[in-house]
C-alpha cells in the first residue's frame, strides 16, 4: 500500500464494465456512491460517525472519479459502489503518514 503525506490529494478512479465493455450502472451519475471514511470517523464539519458522500464525476462511459484532500493521518477507506444497472463495489485503502510540510 502506497504512504500519503497528509495535505496530499488523491483522485480515485472507478470503471464499471460489462462483458469486458464499459458501461455506465444507469444514465444518472447520481447512482454511482462514493463513501469515504476518514481515519478519525468524523465527517468533514466534524461529526463524529459520520461518513462523507462525495460526488463521483463522469469522464467517458463507465468511467467516473473523485477527487479526495487526505486531511487527516491513519488510514482512509473508500468505497466506490454503482447502484443501478452493473452493480458493483470496490474498496481502497489510503495509508496517510504524518508529514514535516504539512500544516
Amino acid at each position: 500500500m502506497p504512504i500519503y503525506d497528509k495535505g496530499d490529494q488523491v483522485r480515485i478512479t472507478a470503471t464499471f464494465t460489462s462483458d469486458s465493455v464499459n458501461t455506465d450502472p444507469t444514465d444518472d451519475a447520481a447512482d454511482v456512491q462514493v463513501r469515504h471514511r476518514r481515519p478519525s470517523r468524523k465527517d468533514v464539519n466534524g461529526v463524529a460517525g459520520q461518513d462523507t458522500y462525495p460526488t463521483a464525476t463522469k469522464t467517458a462511459t463507465g468511467i467516473y472519479f473523485v477527487d479526495l484532500l487526505l486531511d487527516e493521518e491513519g488510514v482512509h477507506t473508500v468505497r466506490v459502489k454503482g447502484l443501478e444497472g452493473v452493480v458493483a463495489a470496490d474498496i481502497v485503502e489510503l495509508q496517510v503518514a504524518h508529514s514535516v510540510f504539512a500544516d
